[in-house]
């Protein structure tokens, strides 16, 4: 960032310019689902059981979903329900994993017909 007033560069992350004192600019705003998604927080389109949040949560981490699943479920009972309300707001927030459509090959020029191109009449 520069800094409107004296022209200098700013430091990601800083309040005040180091040149002149002057607040700097706030932050641009990032929507929620962008953040998350920049974050590496998104819900994967393989290997989901029912809306795929703890496997995002599992994949970001590093976990095995199994174990994310089965302290959800603890957590259920535990907690007296509301890890629902966590997994809903989760499932909101977390934006899907992008499709990803494979890169189509070119296919190689048919032979050439052997005998050449086709002749003859048609009907006599």
């Amino acid at each position: 960032m520069v800094c409107p007033t004296c022209g200098r560069e700013i430091q990601p992350g800083v309040r005040f310019c180091s040149g002149c004192g002057q607040p700097a600019p706030p932050p641009p705003y990032v929507p929620v689902h962008e953040a998350a998604a920049q974050a590496g927080l998104v819900r994967p389109l393989q290997g989901r059981v029912i809306a795929g949040v703890c496997a995002g949560f599992a994949r970001r981490y590093g976990w095995d979903p199994v174990v994310v699943r089965l302290v959800l479920v603890l957590c259920f009972f535990v907690a007296a329900g509301t890890p629902v309300l966590a997994y809903v707001v989760a499932w909101i927030v977390m934006p899907n994993e992008p499709w990803v459509v494979p890169m189509q090959t070119t296919a190689p020029p048919p032979p050439p017909n052997p005998t050449g191109p086709p002749t003859g009449t048609m009907g006599v």
